[in-house]
């Protein structure tokens, strides 16, 4: 039988592995669909906060909205680079723009001013937006397979229970109520509740 040189067998040894090592990335990086599902929609939703924002703080009447939205802007810009580092090193690539729906309420936003901007803005932004991220956060600090996707819902999910009861003030009603929010089923989108179509009339006068 012919001999196997020591070059021969110290090469066969590296590629070994190197394949060993490039598969063993893969593997660490591959994420459950509900998980990679949570980010995408996280950072879609995160983009619509930022946007609505700074459409807020230049069109809003009330201050107290406007106070609100500088807020918004940037604590939700610093938790999009931290999603999109997450999406990043778990191979898991991320919307560049907010959900069809969420887009169509930026255009109606960029259309209005005064107290009819604070109205959308709050019920769609505040409310509707902050109630749907609270349950998506929470199933996924619980639920999500992946370790550091749980962590990173754990630890931004006492913010977007700031801001939520932050829009509950906005709109007169106590902070810590909360039946805007139930818990999302694994790997489910949370839908809105009927509850959190009313009008803020704190905000604005009614007609």
């Amino acid at each position: 039988m012919k001999r196997l040189s020591i070059s021969s067998i110290a090469a066969w040894v590296v590629a070994a592995v190197m394949l060993a090592g490039a598969a063993q990335t893969v593997l660490a990086a591959e994420l459950a669909a509900s998980d990679a599902r949570f980010l995408q929609a996280a950072a879609g939703s995160g983009l619509f906060e930022v946007q609505a924002a700074a459409l807020a703080e230049k069109r809003a009447k009330d201050a107290q909205v406007r106070t609100f939205a500088e807020k918004m802007r940037t604590q939700h810009a610093a938790v999009n680079q931290e999603i999109k580092a997450l999406a990043a090193a778990k191979n898991v690539s991320l919307p560049d723009e907010p959900s069809e729906p969420d887009r169509a309420t930026l255009e109606r936003l960029r259309a209005m001013t005064g107290a009819a901007f604070d109205q959308l803005y709050v019920e769609k932004a505040a409310l509707d937006a902050h109630a749907i991220a609270n349950r998506l956060f929470d199933t996924a600090a619980k639920e999500a397979e992946d370790a550091q996707v749980r962590q990173f819902a754990a630890r931004t999910l006492p913010m977007l229970r700031d801001h939520y009861a932050m829009s509950r003030t906005l709109v007169g009603e106590p902070a810590g109520h909360g039946d805007r929010i139930q818990p999302a089923p694994k790997g489910e989108a949370p839908a809105i509740s009927p509850a959190s179509r009313e009008a803020p009339a704190s905000v604005v006068p009614q007609k």
